[in-house]
């Protein structure tokens, strides 16, 4: 199981949220180089970057600095905030950050996407963040008429084989992951790679994730209180 610190970014600045609401945001570091490059000299590999400017607005705030990292680091680079045009998210793939995550974009361009998949194959993660049983987009600010499943389905058949799963209620409030809707989720699309998201406190969300055969796990708020190390994450 890949495991992902996370750094979202406003005002370049490294912050979390609560549930997704923006006025809830706590600043954890005014360097985000200097996070990044602590992230990997405690043995990270990847990073998963969000920029919560760019998802509020349509458009990316966090290029120049997300290219510094990625040279400072050699961290495997994920990135999402903001894509919602064809022409941004090719840039950034050509320019060599690893891989970009896909919310709002996908929802409202599939068949783009399907055509994004067939030219950069195994570099396009599909962000699907659930409120309820309801995917939202733009931010997590709007709610699409999509159930969770309908969406999943959906993006099976454009070719989708990696996805990012949010449960919006969970994010940034360090109450535990739910293991069981990420299990039901993989058993139901076992040719999806899954990585969770929202609510990793503790050593024992991480080892059922890996017993449930997740693909990834995103740590944020957890790390950043010091209720998990990186290298206890990473060697359990």
């Amino acid at each position: 199981m890949i495991i992902y610190p996370a750094m979202d970014l406003m005002n370049h600045q490294v912050v979390r949220l609560k549930k997704g609401e923006f006025q809830s945001a706590k600043i954890y570091q005014n360097d985000p180089c200097l996070q990044a490059q602590s992230f990997a000299a405690q043995g990270a590999t990847h990073l998963h970057i969000i920029d919560l400017d760019g998802a509020k607005s349509g458009t990316p705030h966090h290029l120049p600095l997300l290219k510094t990292i990625k040279q400072s680091t050699g961290l495997i680079l994920q990135y999402g905030g903001g894509l919602r045009t064809e022409a941004t998210i090719i840039d950034l793939l050509e320019a060599g950050i690893d891989k970009v995550v896909l919310g709002s974009f996908a929802l409202l361009h599939p068949e783009i996407v399907k055509t994004l998949l067939t030219r950069y194959p195994n570099r396009i993660v599909i962000a699907v963040d659930v409120k309820g049983d309801r995917v939202t987009y733009q931010g997590w600010q709007q709610q699409s008429l999509f159930t969770l499943n309908q969406y999943l389905t959906t993006l099976t058949t454009l070719g989708v084989r990696e996805v990012m799963i949010t449960e919006i209620a969970r994010d940034g409030m360090l109450e535990g992951i739910n293991v069981a809707f990420y299990q039901r989720l993989k058993q139901s699309y076992p040719g999806m790679k899954i990585t969770a998201s929202g609510g990793v406190s503790s050593l024992a969300d991480i080892k059922a994730l890996k017993q449930a055969a997740i693909d990834g796990v995103i740590i944020g708020v957890a790390l950043y209180e010091g209720m998990l190390t990186l290298p206890e994450v990473l060697s359990c």
